[in-house]
This record gives structure tokens, C-alpha cells and sequence, in this order.
């Protein structure tokens, strides 16, 4: 996937902070601002990739101003969807910590150095925010009609895939760099129901997962209609286990991390009793 690189780099971050959007020019300058405010209050280096996903509305413009090598753009050529964004984005970040969000920052940012610490300090694999933890808060007021489909589609993705994780779609998800960058290219959904197939292989390479209460400050407009969605989504998870069967999801990146868990040996980049 191409796409146009503004702005510097830096070397070994941190954290990551990939930020899809699209026709965001009414607040995605704000968010870019807001986040990078707080993580220089919390990290000695980091990086924020805001990626494009085909703005017709001024957004690359916008964002001009903001960007150095901290602040990065990707520029998609079309609207590719949030997930092919997300995929544009993690596949040049640099960070030892990989962390998406949503373009308005509906989730308080505090769930960021939350994240970086379980995974650079306590070796998970992936943290993922769950808004169905009783410890979450929500500031919010969902229409009813938008929370029952939500809970019935959750439900089914629980039953089909995700078992004990019962919040596919939360907004904020983090990975330690060599696991991101072996799991995202083997994402072939790349529109809204990327989430579900990405914690699919996750699950079945027994990467270690750890769910987190998240602070919803406020409600994301969603391009995403469940009651007119669900089924082509639903489709699209029913066929996660023939790719599974097929090889499509086969890495040998991810099934040494997982090994190492349980198994862990001493690393031999070249065999000491060699001739």
C-alpha cells in the first residue's frame, strides 16, 4: 500500500501513536495537538503518525503546520478504509510500542503509558482497551438502538471468535513492535471488521492478550450502521477460519513468539559448535 511520507523520522521511540482519518479537518489539527501535548509529558521519545485515508476536505492541508519528526503523514490516494489506514500506519512506525486510536481521541490518553507499560515493561503482546470491563467509564450517551446492535454484534463475534474478549471494537489497541509488524500484513480486511480478524490471529497464535478499562470521553460519528452491516461483517468473520485452515494466517515470526513464552530459550544467532 503507497502512500505519501511527510514530515522527519526518529530513531527507536518508545511508542507508536498511528491516528487514521478521514475528512477530519474540522478537529483531526486539535487531536494532533492534544496528543502530542501529552505524550511529551510522558515519554522521552515518541512519534505520531496521522494517516490520511483519502481526505477530500482539506485534512493533508490542515495537518501541514503540525508536522516534524515527531509528528509524521501518511497520505493515502483513496479512501481505502479505517483499517488500511491503520495497516499504512503501523507498517513505518517505529516505536517499540505500536498504539492506534481513533482521529477525535474519544478515549482519555492516560490508557496510553497504561498500555506501554504492559507491553515494554511487563511483555504482553498486545493490550487491548474494553469499554465491557466494569472498570471502564463511559461519559457518553449512545442511542439505545446503537447500543443493543453493538451488544448483539459483540455477542456474536464473541461466540465466533474472540471468546473471553468481549469488546472487538474499542478504538485503542497496542502491540509490541515485532508482533505488529509480523500480525498486520496478515490482515486482508481492511475495512471495518479488520479488528476482529486481527485479534482472530492473534488468538489462534496464542499471542499473550490484556484487556483494560478505557475512559470514553466521547462519542466517534460512526461510518459503520450495524443493522445494515452486521451480515456482510458477520460474512466476512465466517470466512476467518477457512483462511486460517488454507495457511493464509501462517507466520513464523508469531508462532516463535509465542513459543518463547513457554518455552524460552538462550537466542544463537550462529551455532557455537560450527566446523
Amino acid at each position: 500500500m503507497n502512500g505519501r511520507q511527510s514530515g522527519g523520522t526518529i530513531a527507536t521511540p518508545v511508542v507508536s501513536l498511528v491516528i487514521p482519518v478521514h475528512n477530519g479537518v474540522d478537529f483531526v489539527t486539535k487531536s494532533a495537538d492534544e496528543a502530542r501535548r501529552f505524550l511529551e509529558k510522558k515519554f522521552p521519545s515518541f512519534e505520531i503518525i496521522i494517516v490520511d485515508d483519502g481526505s477530500t476536505d482539506g485534512t493533508t492541508a490542515a495537518l501541514g503546520p503540525l508536522l516534524d519528526d515527531r509528528v509524521r503523514l501518511i497520505s493515502l490516494p483513496e479512501n481505502l478504509g479505517k483499517f488500511a489506514a491503520i495497516k499504512a500506519g503501523m507498517a513505518v512506525a517505529n516505536g517499540e510500542c505500536r498504539v492506534f486510536t481513533d482521529a477525535d481521541l474519544p478515549y482519555d490518553l492516560e490508557a496510553v503509558p497504561y498500555i506501554v507499560n504492559l507491553i515494554n515493561g511487563r511483555a504482553f503482546d498486545i493490550v487491548v482497551g474494553d469499554r465491557a470491563l466494569p472498570e471502564s467509564v463511559s461519559l457518553t450517551n449512545a442511542r439505545v438502538a446503537r447500543k443493543l446492535s453493538s451488544r448483539i454484534f459483540s455477542y456474536c463475534v464473541r461466540m465466533l471468535v474472540t471468546g473471553g474478549l468481549f469488546d472487538s471494537q474499542c478504538g485503542i489497541k497496542g502491540f509490541r513492535n515485532e508482533v505488529a509488524d509480523a500480525l498486520f500484513p496478515l490482515v486482508t480486511d481492511e475495512s471495518f471488521s479488520g479488528d476482529v480478524e486481527l485479534l482472530y490471529i492473534a488468538l489462534k497464535h496464542n499471542l499473550s492478550i490484556r484487556r483494560i478499562p478505557v475512559r470514553l470521553q466521547r462519542a466517534s460519528p460512526s461510518t459503520v450502521r450495524l443493522r445494515f452491516h452486521s451480515l456482510p461483517m458477520l460474512a466476512r468473520i465466517l470466512r476467518l477460519r477457512h483462511n486460517w485452515n488454507s495457511g493464509r494466517y501462517e507466520s513464523v515470526t508469531l508462532s516463535r513468539i509465542a513459543s518463547q513464552a513457554y518455552w524460552p530459550v538462550p537466542r544463537c544467532d550462529t551455532p557455537t559448535d560450527a566446523p
